[in-house]
């Protein structure tokens, strides 16, 4: 009966906590102390079980139940011997069981046992419908990037970022609507709307956010809002004398007079745009609140004490009265708005630089101002934040660059089994750096006291920053400092880097370099020919040498292509690069009957046209070359305005002498080299040694004539006469029609030599329905409608 009792005692206790507070199962499993007194609380409640309890009586005796319990004391006592002896082997057990134990969310308001930890959003605990504060790191055309407390980074699209009765009164000019309302430094209120697993790299999880107000604001209605309270609007139209506002809801709207609306005047509000007021009137009976957005206004203005104040009613952001109720492990707890207890974890504290005594700041009861950082209704966490700088409603300021270098980094505090915190040497004021346990040697580091000391300095490199806790991320291996590439601003394209292959996909391969970049290699470019899979070195784990093509934001591509990857000529990366004569390599991108185009580096590419491809009259481009293969091209002509690049694949330029060319318009001879199905191919007899080419309709003046001709043409036939019609580089476009023959004269080869109402031969080089196109030299070409056509028939 006893067993029993103490089990059903168990399981009562575990109710009532959210399900994935992982860390109390942890304690109660692994820690000493939790199991003890799990253990004696058990047996004191069996002590108050009665010996006949509701539901019927006992069928054991006294001594029988004396037996039972002695048993359950013995094994008491044999779990708590058994626990001395393996602490040793369980410390290290305790301290991996410590992140958990942090990241873990309780929400028990005031009453019941005080937590050991302070609440941490995690990539373990977020959840859908938790309300988060956050900074917009990034602007994009087609999102937002939010910086998130404890260093996650969320996404916002577009269509999430406003609500549809207010993004349907923003103009959308091409999706950049995004950059007309946010800027990076912005500090936004946000709701979590799903977790996606990155499909890129395993373990890590994007988080979707959204900034609607009618999902922040769901359950104000204007009964709950008082004078005093800041509240947070779209900007829905612009007035003479103010802006109306909307609050994501039908039952109430704003308005806020421009005397009152105190910000910079270089700043031109827009429709769809944030502006948060203290609301100073509301008028009941037409449904509207006034507002004033003086920003020293807006900063100090505390939430007031409000009877049955709900949790629907806390938005991230709000300025609360607060008082200490204990200090944590890693932080404090405090309790607010009489119903509340929040707490505030390390990184969050009043103090940047917290040392080992940063508990002696905190006694119990001491007043302090502190802002909502986040809220989980499903557990009822409430996250607070002391950082001065958002404490006054301003993001914290960033003084360092990711990949800076300090040699001179002091150490504040030494927290075993997690890392260190630095106070960064920056201009013009410290800035507090973390790092992990992981980033201070390229050996692990058990006892992280008796390797670092508080108050040496120590060579930092700065990985990374948090833009909400004003926290930069650093890291002490050796390796760090090595290698050209750290942070993505090092990439330069055309630059030979070694990587390592980490991913295979149908796409490509990712490949990381020395600092932790990653780049993707192309399937197209994982060899020097078009293969349909990776060869055989693209090996997970294996180490390659790549070039890179372009650094586009953060997307860098890189190529294995040997040619590029060992090529020793000038690169193109932009169109200015592109001077004349320039000898380098490219890639063919597209092929085309007059010619391909051919890639460089950062997406710059060229258009080398057929004449200078070094072909016959009559071969196929396509039959010559293939999209993929790599080329040595030089650089004839570029217009870096229009981005446009003339390509040669000849080397230099045939050097002729002005005796030696044959002129647009004049006469040649010539002997039939060779005939295709479309042409026949002519060495025309000058100096140059020049090739020409005869069209199957240029043979004669009439179809039939031409078809006969050329049915009994073979090599070694002489034209005596041949007319020049086109020039493309070393190769001569001829005709053999008498009527043009007889009248080279009076072709025209520029429209400067054509006047109104005069008559001119030309050939028909088209037909299409509203008429037809006509020839001259060169390329000089014009149109006849169809209905002067009519007049020559």
């Amino acid at each position: 009966m006893a067993a029993s009792s103490k089990k059903f005692q168990k399981k009562k206790s575990n109710e009532g906590k959210p399900k994935f507070n992982k860390a109390s199962k942890k304690q109660f499993k692994t820690k000493k102390d939790g199991a003890v007194k799990s253990e004696a609380v058990a047996l004191q409640l069996e002590d108050d079980v009665p010996d006949f309890p509701r539901g019927g009586g006992s069928s054991l005796s006294k001594h029988e139940r004396d037996e039972i319990r002695a048993e359950v004391d013995a094994e008491f006592e044999a779990e708590e011997l058994t626990s001395k002896k393996n602490k040793r082997k369980k410390s290290q057990k305790k301290i991996q069981a410590m992140p958990d134990d942090l990241g873990s969310l309780f929400g028990d308001g005031i009453t019941g046992k005080l937590p050991r930890y302070a609440n941490k959003i995690t990539l373990k605990n977020i959840s859908p419908g938790m309300k988060l504060w956050g900074v917009v790191a990034e602007v994009n055309e087609k999102d937002l990037v939010i910086s998130l407390p404890g260093g996650l980074r969320g996404l916002v699209r577009a269509g999430d970022a406003l609500d549809p009765v207010v993004s349907n009164k923003v103009e959308n000019n091409e999706g950049d609507f995004l950059k007309n309302i946010f800027y990076p430094g912005q500090l936004v209120s946000c709701i979590v709307l799903q977790l996606d697993d990155d499909k890129k790299e395993t373990g890590k999880r994007k988080i979707w956010l959204s900034l609607r107000l009618s999902l922040l604001h769901k359950g104000f209605t204007l009964d709950a809002v008082q004078e005093g309270m800041v509240l947070t609007g779209y900007v829905i139209s612009i007035e003479d004398h103010g802006y109306m506002l909307h609050f994501g809801l039908s039952s109430f709207t704003g308005f806020l007079r421009k005397d009152g609306h105190a910000e910079s005047k270089d700043v031109e509000v827009r429709t769809g745009q944030f502006l948060q007021g203290v609301i100073k009137s509301i008028d009941k009976t037409r449904k509207v609140v006034n507002l004033s957005s003086d920003p020293d206004t807006v900063s100090k203005c505390v939430t007031k004490d409000l009877k049955g104040i709900s949790i629907d009613l806390l938005i991230p952001g709000m300025l609360i009265n607060a008082s200490v109720r204990s200090t944590l492990e890693n932080g404090i707890m405090l309790s607010f708005l009489t119903y509340f207890t929040g707490t505030v974890d390390m990184c969050h504290l009043q103090n940047k630089f917290p040392n080992k005594n940063w508990k002696d700041d905190y006694n119990q009861n001491k007043k302090v101002n502190a802002r909502i950082l986040f809220i989980d209704p499903s557990t009822r966490a409430v996250g607070l934040t002391l950082n001065p700088h958002l404490v006054h409603n301003k993001a914290p300021p960033s003084h360092v660059n990711i990949g800076d270098i300090f040699d001179q980094s002091k150490v504040v505090r030494v927290d075993r089994g997690f890392g260190l915190l630095l106070e960064i040497p920056s201009k013009p004021v410290s800035t507090p750096a973390y790092v992990n346990v992981s980033d201070v040697a390229e050996e692990e580091v058990r006892k992280l006291e008796k390797k670092f000391k508080e108050g040496t300095q120590v060579r930092v490199r700065i990985l990374g920053f948090r833009h909400l806790e004003g926290l930069a991320t650093g890291i002490l291996k050796a390796s760090a400092f090595e290698g050209p590439v750290f942070t993505h601003s090092d990439v330069k394209p055309g630059m030979v880097v070694k990587a390592k292959v980490i991913a295979l996909d149908s796409f490509g391969a990712i490949v990381q370099f020395p600092g932790g970049v990653k780049a993707l290699c192309p399937t197209r470019h994982m060899s020097e020919f078009e293969i349909a899979k990776p060869g055989k070195k693209f090996k997970v784990g294996a180490e390659l040498v790549f070039r890179v093509l372009g650094c586009k934001s953060k997307r860098i591509t890189v190529t294995y292509k040997k040619t590029l990857v060992k090529s020793k000529l000038g690169i193109i990366s932009s169109y200015a690069e592109a001077t004349e004569g320039l000898v380098t390599h490219g890639w063919i991108t597209k092929i085309e009957k007059h010619g391909f185009f051919v890639r460089f580096y950062n997406g710059v590419q060229g258009f080398a046209p057929r004449s200078e491809l070094g072909l016959g009259p009559g071969d196929d481009p396509n039959s010559m070359f293939h999209v993929g293969q790599v080329v040595k091209c030089r650089v004839t002509g570029s217009s870096p305005a229009s981005r446009h690049i003339n390509l040669s694949l000849q080397m230099r330029p045939m050097r002729i002498s002005e005796d030696d060319m044959v002129k647009l318009g004049s006469i040649v001879s010539g002997v039939v080299e060779g005939l295709t199905s479309s042409a026949v191919v002519i060495n025309v007899n000058s100096k140059a040694r020049l090739k020409g080419m005869i069209s199957n309709e240029h043979l004669a003046d009439h179809h039939e004539r031409a078809a006969l001709l050329k049915s009994i043409l073979k090599p070694g036939y002489k034209f005596d006469q041949l007319l020049v019609l086109d020039i493309e580089g070393n190769n001569i476009v001829l005709s053999a029609k008498f009527s043009l023959i007889s009248s080279a004269e009076q072709l025209p080869s520029d429209i400067s030599q054509i006047r109104p109402n005069t008559v001119v031969h030309g050939y028909v080089c088209n037909l299409i329905e509203t008429g037809c196109f006509v020839r001259f030299l060169g390329r000089l070409t014009g149109f006849s409608p169809r209905s002067k056509v009519t007049e020559f028939l």
